[in-house]
Formats: structure tokens, sequence, C-alpha cells
């Protein structure tokens, strides 16, 4: 079977299945929860696109920074509750915050009802409490790409958070920088795997006898 990347390489970022025109790109999980891309022959027409947006496979060329050297900074947040409800001192939350002032869109990682975790892009301040802080597996952007480039492309002013490799997918399936997109990534140490996470849950909801809601 055809194959954009090793499976042992493929980070999951879900870039090869939006840029697909002809939605020949599905992803399929293993035995440990991960998803990975397999492409219907039948409807794949070798356009390459796939092969052109993935972080890993262009590495070298995504890695580049612009400034002659880093320029680094240390913030807090000077909201006390939002440090509190935060991670990392709520650099985040002071970001998104100045990009609602813009009346722009900001997108990012959130559990959904069953606690899995999508990436999700709003103009509500009100989803900030469900955008901030660290999801502790992978995050399925099955589409996202897409909307942040129609975002931008209307004219809209988007702040957008996501892992490195995700980051790096949306500036190669962009294919060109927009003064309207604020990108940020972190520092990561690898994602859990999603099926390890939902035995972690059922665990939890058997100790307590209660189902879980937070």
């Amino acid at each position: 079977m055809k194959q954009i990347i090793d499976k042992e390489s493929c980070c999951g970022c879900n870039a090869c299945g939006d840029i697909c025109a002809h939605a020949a790109i599905s992803f399929k999980t293993d035995i440990e929860g991960f998803w990975y891309p397999e492409i219907d022959q039948a409807k794949c027409v070798d356009c390459g696109l796939c092969m052109k947006v993935c972080p890993v496979v262009n590495v070298e060329r995504l890695k580049h920074n612009d400034l002659q050297s880093p320029e680094c900074y240390a913030a807090i947040h000077k909201n006390l509750e939002v440090r509190f409800d935060s991670t990392s001192g709520g650099i985040f939350s002071a970001l998104a915050e100045y990009m609602y002032r813009q009346k722009g869109y900001v997108g990012g990682a959130i559990y959904n009802d069953d606690f899995s975790v999508r990436q999700f892009i709003s103009p509500d301040k009100s989803d900030l409490s469900a955008l901030r802080s660290s999801k502790y597996l992978q995050s399925n952007a099955e589409g996202f790409y897409i909307l942040v480039r129609d975002l931008l492309n209307r004219g809209e002013k988007v702040l957008v958070c996501g892992t490195p490799c995700q980051m790096a997918a949306l500036r190669a399936f962009l294919h060109k920088p927009y003064e309207n997109l604020i990108i940020i990534d972190f520092i990561c140490r690898g994602i859990n795997s999603p099926k390890a996470m939902q035995k972690f849950y059922e665990d939890l909801e058997k100790k307590a006898n209660s189902k879980l809601v937070y």
C-alpha cells in the first residue's frame, strides 16, 4: 500500500487528509489508538500534495527561523485565577485575550464530551476556558487546516496554538505567510495514546464508582 511516511515517523497531524482534494486519505487507528493516514488507491491521482504538507517529510524546510538569533522573553499572566487555571503561566490566555479584542478567532485543543481531544477555533471569548491548559493525548485536527485557511482568506484575524508538528503542518498547508495569522506552539515531549487515555478514564470511573465529569 502507498504510504506518505513510515508509520514510525508519522505524527498524526491530519494535514495530508485536509489537503487531499479527492478525499483519498482517511485515518485509521492502530492497536494503541493512534491514527495514521490510509490512501484509497482508487481515488488517488498521485498529485503529491500530501507529501508537500507532511511536516516530517519537509522538516528541514519548515524548521527555519527568520530571525538572525532567537528572541526570548519570560511572561506570566497578571490574573491569578487565570494562572491557576493554566499549565504554564497563562501566556496563551493573554495572547488569546488580545486576539478577541481584535475581533479575531482563537484556535487550539479542547476536550470533547467523551474527553477525547480535537482542534477547535472560534471568535467567542467564552471558549477560552476550554482552550487553555494542556490536553494530555493526541488531538484530532481533521478539517482544522481547511477552516483556518478559509478564515484567513476571508481576511479574519487568527491566532492558533498547537503542537510543533501541527503548526509546522499548518505552515506547509497554507503555502505562504499571512499577516493576519499568529502561530503558537510549545515544547512537546510526545503525546499519549487516545486508547491508553480512555483506559485510564475507565479505571478512574471504576475506582470512584462514578462517571468522569471533569
